[in-house]
């Protein structure tokens, strides 16, 4: 097996990894939700784009530009990581996990697993995927939407949180003693 397919074999196990979901039969599906009233929809929308433009450009400029082999390992190594934060965040957050900003009514404020120590764990995690995803294949040119993808996580974060602290009194508190994403610095 040449070394392209099998990075290619590696990039496609890492986005099944990420996309398909394990349900067990007596395991409901979540509601669906609304948009709260004045919810910033537009940055969802932009943040989802970015990411599936990172997800789908990587392997289109791999094909039409060519790639790089410098980094492929360090790229599949950040996209493992956040896949695996990804999940893991998702799972920390069960039933309170929304598409949306606002959080699902009569959701609690979640501060275990993950979130113990970042508010923001799987905007962390889909910062990897972001990075990792493109080096992962080589690609470089993908790494422009996932510079736009980063700036959009930190925005949708700094709205997430003020959402999160009209909701929840004891957010203040919370977010006083955890950083955003990165343990310890921010």
């Amino acid at each position: 097996m040449s070394r392209v397919v099998l990075w290619g074999v590696v990039y496609v196990a890492l986005l099944g990894a990420l996309f398909v979901r394990v349900r067990t039969a007596d395991t409901p599906l979540p509601e669906p939700v609304a948009p709260a009233p004045g919810e910033p929809v537009w940055l969802v929308r932009v943040h989802h784009a970015l990411v599936y433009a990172v997800l789908g450009g990587a392997p289109l400029e791999a094909s039409l530009v060519g790639e790089h082999a410098a980094g492929r390992g360090a790229g599949a190594v950040l996209f493992a990581l956040g896949v695996a934060g990804y999940r893991l965040a998702g799972r920390a957050l069960g039933a309170a996990l929304s598409p949306l900003i606002a959080p699902r009514p009569g959701a609690p404020l979640v501060t275990g697993g993950p979130y113990r120590w970042l508010r923001h764990p799987m905007y962390l995690a889909q910062a990897l995927i972001a990075v990792g995803a493109p080096l992962t294949l080589g690609c470089r040119w993908s790494l422009v939407p996932a510079a736009a993808a980063l700036v959009v996580l930190v925005a949708r974060a700094s709205v997430e949180d003020a959402a999160l602290a009209r909701v929840f009194p004891e957010h203040r508190r919370y977010a006083a003693r955890t950083k955003r994403f990165v343990p310890f610095l921010y």
